[in-house]
């Protein structure tokens, strides 16, 4: 409290605001617009600029937010933001003392907290995962490291969670809230009580404490899980025929004379090579040695790991939880942990049979091919027999690879075109200016309704780099939200005592829409993924996984313009896990179906269309062991689950132990002793818990593209029926509200049992996958 007090005496109204973007509009230029996506992402010239990325001198910030020009005032940064926060903090925590009047603003107050704080913090996500220059990516982790320290304590001060509960409570006051008001609300006093605002001060405390061990720990396991583990960083091969497989000439450049004079090839055991090894050489003990080498267990890594689910654990016991899954899911759409379990094994009853068909198929073949009528199917096996029996099979014709029709200039334009179809909103290249992004790779567009006019930018970083994450990822770095009624002048209280000192954050000043009342701030996203860019200047072509990968984070950054809310905190993608995939998803079904790939892909040389005997062809391959798939999916699902159960809190507790067990009971091959693949799945942290929501979105989809768009893929009104029941909503209307009025179907409004057994029956559609 005194702290507290202490900075509100050295506050200043800043003239220059912190995290605010200047009144530089983000726009489509004529010279801009004249600039094809095509000509934008595939040619060299008009894809590339000079000093356009952040320096010490440059004119602009990053997202031209002033306060981000250098790494110093990134981290002079929050503290205009957390000044700010104080002052909304003690206007929230007063209110009730200013009257009903002053009572009516506290949620539109909340929201305005999570704004200021979330503008930094998300800021600082995309720079520590993306900024190539280490001072950035440094002040970038301290900056996410105090703020969200910050924030934890917030969510424990008892002071704003009794504030809010009054005006929820409060019949004069609740009659007079929004509809959005009343999905914002609760959102705030569920954060307020998973985050055990109903303990003594002295748990509270130790809360925050586990929170920010958490996140110490997530980061460990994170950078953990990008590296390899315990194993020797080659395998030895002798003779070097024993490879026999890979290509020749990469065979020779890998082998060496020992000081016997026998040759000896030394393969590396980390990254493409040692995929290669599994999938293509026929020696089944060097794949072996390959597998166990590159999975083994580091005890360092899984003690890391082991102390993320165990503090996670301790967590959710101090708020009186049994386990961190409880706590995870309860403010999902599957509500508890004993929902997810059912849907998964109804999902993996309704796979059996064709789990089991496609396991025989493998089985058979390494029996045939080792000539050994006993010979069982290994972990070391299954990528080896898969691309065996595949290319069996394989019905692909002659001539270019489908690689030819997706450059990412053809591919952004399909997208573009897609999202004109069904929605009326287009991509246009927008001006960067110098100090605005942080690579010279990386493309700003500009989203345009027809309707409504700029409804918000996303900036592109598609090429892997040094130093960049190298997962695809959508980031939100500003939401939308209504600035016009902010009430800002009336922060700093009648009396309070300011002086010179500190910087204050200020709100955005916004823009009018069309057809809406008041300004609202544009949402402003960053997708980024890790795609090679060819030498010499050439397009990057993109195989069918890469376009697929664009295509779904796509749908999540159009899920960020659509979703424009009155309220920042369920704007766009800020809604359920288990219901953020869904509109993502949706967009793989839409670039599998043919007449959308007809509004695009073409032949990035000559524009011939993509000719339907190869696509046919490689559909047909690609539905070649979907089941397996679907089970391997399954299976990171239960493990997901089962490492956030109760189980954590057995002693002895070790996840390595635990995941072979599992692996036992419901894997298709055998565990392999001494290896720690767990240790490599780094969705346990970012998805702890959360999954599953890859298979419950592929199966709600399945039932949204048969029903709404299978029969009309670029149907406006199609388009307009999903806009209207899901994506504009964010998250601010019940998403089992939303699928059951999408779907026509009452039963799923009331997001019961009932509900989430009519999603598992669905099951999981093959071609979804």
């Amino acid at each position: 409290m005194s702290k507290r007090a202490s900075l509100l005496t050295h506050v200043r109204l800043a003239s220059s605001t912190a995290l605010n973007p200047t009144s530089i509009p983000s726009a489509t230029t004529a010279a801009a617009a004249t600039v094809s996506l095509r000509e934008l992402f595939d040619s060299p010239a008009t894809s590339s600029s000079q000093s356009r990325h952040a320096t010490a001198a440059a004119p602009e910030g990053l997202f031209l937010y002033p306060n981000l020009k250098t790494p110093q005032t990134f981290l002079d940064s929050v503290n205009a933001a957390i000044a700010r926060a104080y002052l909304l903090v003690e206007r929230i925590a007063n209110a009730p003392d200013q009257g009903e009047h002053e009572m009516r603003k506290v949620v539109k107050l909340f929201d305005r907290l999570s704004d200021v704080l979330c503008k930094v913090i998300d800021a600082a996500e995309v720079v520590r995962c993306l900024h190539p220059d280490n001072a950035w990516r440094q002040a970038a982790e301290t900056v996410y490291m105090e703020t969200f320290s910050w924030m934890n304590k917030l969510n424990t001060d008892p002071r704003l969670y009794q504030v809010l509960l009054k005006v929820v409570s409060t019949p004069s006051i609740e009659a007079q809230l929004s509809d959005a008001e009343r999905q914002v609300a609760p959102v705030f006093l569920r954060d307020f009580e998973k985050s055990g605002i109903h303990l003594s001060d002295a748990k509270r405390a130790q809360f925050v404490q586990l929170s920010d061990r958490i996140v110490s720990l997530g980061k460990d396991f994170m950078q953990n899980s990008a590296t390899y583990g315990a194993g020797p960083a080659h395998i030895l091969v002798s003779p070097p025929s024993r490879l026999q497989g890979l290509a020749p000439n990469y065979i020779q450049r890998i082998t060496r004379t020992n000081k016997r004079g026998e040759k000896v090839a030394a393969v590396p055991t980390t990254g493409w090579e040692s995929q290669m090894v599994l999938k293509h050489v026929e020696d089944e003990e060097v794949r072996r040695d390959m597998y166990i080498a590159s999975m083994a267990e580091d005890k360092s890594k899984v003690a890391v790991l082991d102390d993320l689910l165990k503090t996670r654990y301790d967590l959710a016991q101090l708020v009186g939880l049994p386990s961190y899954g409880h706590m995870f899911l309860g403010d999902k759409m599957v509500k508890n942990p004993e929902n997810v379990s059912a849907f998964l094994q109804t999902l993996r009853k309704s796979q059996q049979a064709e789990v089991e068909g496609e396991l025989n198929m493998l089985q058979k073949a390494k029996r045939v091919h080792t000539r050994n009528k006993d010979a069982k199917l290994e972990a070391w096996d299954r990528d080896f027999y898969v691309r065996m029996v595949s290319s069996k099979t394989s019905t692909m014709p002659h001539g270019d690879s489908i690689s030819a029709y997706f450059s990412v200039g053809t591919t952004m334009d399909g997208v573009s075109k897609l999202l004109s179809h069904l929605y009326g909103i287009k991509f246009v290249p927008g001006t960067v200016l110098p100090g605005e992004v942080w690579h010279d790779e990386v493309q700003k567009l500009d989203v345009v309704d027809e309707r409504e006019g700029l409804i918000g930018t996303i900036y592109c970083d598609l090429y892997g780099r040094q130093g960049k994450q190298s997962n695809a990822a959508h980031y939100t770095v500003r939401c939308s939200r209504r600035v016009d009624d902010d009430d800002e002048e009336h922060d700093i209280a009648e009396g309070m005592g300011l002086r010179e000192g500190i910087e204050l954050a200020m709100a955005d000043p916004g823009v009018s829409m069309i057809g809406k009342k008041g300004r609202y701030q544009l949402p402003l996203a960053v997708l980024s993924c890790g795609f090679s860019r060819p030498p010499g200047g050439k397009p990057a072509l993109l195989s069918w996984v890469e376009v697929e990968t664009l295509f779904h984070e796509m749908g999540h950054a159009v899920h960020s313009m659509i979703g424009r809310t009155d309220y920042h905190n369920v704007s766009g993608t800020r809604c359920p896990i288990d219901f953020v995939e869904i509109p993502s998803i949706l967009m793989e079904h839409f670039l599998a179906d043919p007449a959308v790939l007809g509004l695009f892909a073409t032949h990035y040389q000559t524009g011939a269309p993509l000719p339907a005997g190869l696509l046919m062809a490689h559909q047909a391959n690609r539905s070649t062991f979907q089941a397996i798939e679907l089970h391997s999916q399954m299976s990171m699902a239960m493990l997901d689950q089962v490492y956030y159960s109760t189980i954590v809190g057995n002693p002895g507790f070790n996840s390595t132990k635990t995941m072979e067990d599992l692996q036992s009971l419901t894997g298709i091959v055998p565990p392999v002793p001494e290896t720690a693949w767990q240790t490599r799945f780094g969705h346990l942290y970012g998805y702890g818990a959360g999954y599953y929501s890859y298979l419950f979105g592929r199966t709600v989809t399945g039932q949204i593209w048969d029903r709404i768009f299978r029969t009309s893929p670029t149907s406006r009104n199609a388009g307009e029926r999903l806009r209207d029941h899901v994506l504009k909503w964010g998250g601010g209307k019940d998403p089992w509200e939303c699928l059951g009025g999408l779907l026509e179907d009452e039963r799923l409004m009331k997001g019961d049992q009932e509900a989430m057994r009519i999603v598992g029956d669905w099951g999981a559609r093959k071609n979804g996958l």
